[in-house]
C-alpha cells in the first residue's frame, strides 16, 4: 500500500479527545508529527496511567515510530525535556526516535510572563491560556534574533541536542518514500482558527489541515486523509472565551446524565464551558478540512449507560442514532467512537 499522510484535526474549540484518538490508531503510523504549542494538552491512558502531552506526539506509544516536533511549532524546552524524561522511564529509546526541527521556535518563559498566564489581560479579554504562544509568534514575526530563539540555539540547555534535526521536511519526505505512513497531530480545533474562527476569540494561528501540512513542510497534496475529531457536547476554555452554542452548566449536564460530571482543561486546570452540539460549527469544519472520516467522542454524554463500552452492538439506540445522523448529514464515515470510562474506550467502525 502506498504511504500517505493523515491529518488529525479538532472539529470544534479543542479538547475533542484528539489524544485518545491518536493513541487508539498510533500503531498504524510509522511517523508521528506535532506542531502547535503547549497551550494544548493531549491526554490518554496507557497501562493504567494517564499521560498528558503538551509537546511530544501521543504516538510515542508506538515504539517503532519516528517522532517529530515540526518546524512550524513553538515548544517550551522545559516541557519537552520533562515529557521526554517521563517517557524515558518506560521507553529508554525515546531520544533515539525523537527529531526536533532545528528551526522550530523556542517558547521562552518570558513569553508566558508577558501574557500573564491565566491572570493576565489576554485571559481576561478572550479566555487565552496565557502560555505565551501568541507572544512568541509575534516575536518571530519581528525577525529579531535577540528577541526570539530557535531550537538549534536552545536544545543543549535541556540535554536534547542529540535530538536536533536540521531538515525535518526532508526527513518526512524520505519517510514517505520509504513507505511509512505519517500522522499529523493537530492541536486545538477548527473553531479556534485565527483565520476561520470567531475573531477575536481565537488562537494565534490557523488550526486546520492545510496549515498542518504547511507547518511541517509537506506539500498539501500529500495529505490524502483527514480525520476530523468532534465531541458530542463541544467545550470552550474558562472565562470570556467566545461564543458557545446552547451553553449549559455542569450542574445541568450532571442532572441530564444522572451522575456528576465536570471537566477542567489539561493546561490551565480551570473548569471548561460546555454547550450542545452545533451543526453550523461542524459545517464549517467539514467545509475547510474535507474530512475522509470522523471520530466522535464523549458518546457517554449522549447516554450514561454507554460509558466505557467497547462494542458497537452494545451501544444505546440514542448513541447509534446520533452517529448515523452525522454520517447522513455530512456524508462522511464515523470511523471511531469514544465512550469514555476509566480506559477512555474507543470503538473502531471502519477505515480512516
Amino acid at each position: 500500500m502506498k504511504a500517505d499522510v493523515l491529518a488529525v484535526v479538532g472539529a470544534q474549540y479543542g479538547s475533542e479527545g484528539k489524544g485518545v484518538i491518536v493513541y487508539a490508531i498510533a500503531r498504524e503510523f510509522g511517523v508521528h508529527v506535532r506542531v502547535g504549542g503547549p497551550n494544548a494538552g493531549h491526554s490518554f491512558i496507557e497501562n493504567g496511567r494517564e499521560w498528558k502531552m503538551q509537546a511530544v506526539p501521543c504516538g510515542w506509544v508506538n515504539r517503532d515510530a519516528m517522532l517529530v516536533l515540526g518546524r512550524g511549532g513553538v515548544f517550551n524546552p522545559a516541557i519537552v525535556a520533562r515529557e521526554v524524561a517521563e517517557i524515558e522511564k518506560v521507553d529508554p529509546s525515546i531520544k533515539d526516535r525523537l527529531f526536533i526541527d532545528a528551526y522550530a521556535g523556542v517558547l521562552d518563559e518570558r513569553f508566558a510572563k508577558e501574557e500573564g498566564h491565566t491572570s493576565g489581560e489576554l485571559h481576561r479579554r478572550i479566555g487565552s491560556t496565557g502560555e505565551g504562544v501568541g507572544a512568541a509568534r509575534i516575536a518571530r514575526l519581528r525577525r529579531d534574533p535577540g528577541q526570539f530563539r530557535l531550537w538549534k540555539d536552545a536544545a543543549a540547555e535541556v540535554g536534547l541536542d542529540r535530538c536536533l534535526a536540521e531538515d525535518t521536511p526532508a526527513l518526512l519526505a524520505k519517510a514517505l518514500q520509504d513507505g511509512k505512513n505519517v500522522l499529523l497531530e493537530g492541536t486545538q480545533g477548527s473553531g479556534l482558527s485565527l483565520i476561520h474562527g470567531p475573531w477575536p476569540f481565537v488562537t494565534s494561528h490557523d488550526t486546520n489541515a492545510a496549515q498542518l501540512a504547511a507547518d511541517v513542510g509537506l506539500p498539501p497534496h500529500c495529505v490524502s486523509r483527514v480525520l476530523l475529531v468532534a465531541r458530542t457536547f463541544p467545550i470552550r476554555v474558562a472565562g470570556n472565551s467566545g461564543p458557545l452554542f446552547g451553553e449549559l452548566t455542569w450542574a445541568e449536564m450532571s442532572r441530564r446524565l444522572g451522575r456528576k460530571v465536570e471537566e477542567r482543561t489539561t493546561v490551565t486546570k480551570k473548569v471548561r464551558r460546555v454547550g450542545i452540539w452545533d451543526d453550523r460549527l461542524m459545517d464549517r469544519a467539514v467545509t475547510i478540512n474535507g474530512p475522509t472520516s470522523v471520530a466522535l467522542t464523549f458518546l457517554d454524554y449522549i447516554c450514561s449507560a454507554d460509558e466505557g463500552k467497547s462494542r458497537w452492538e452494545d451501544l444505546s439506540d440514542a448513541s447509534r442514532q446520533f452517529v448515523w445522523y452525522i454520517e447522513r448529514r455530512w456524508g462522511v464515515r464515523v470511523s471511531l467512537v469514544g465512550t469514555g470510562g476509566p480506559n477512555r474506550s474507543v470503538i473502531r467502525r471502519g477505515a480512516l
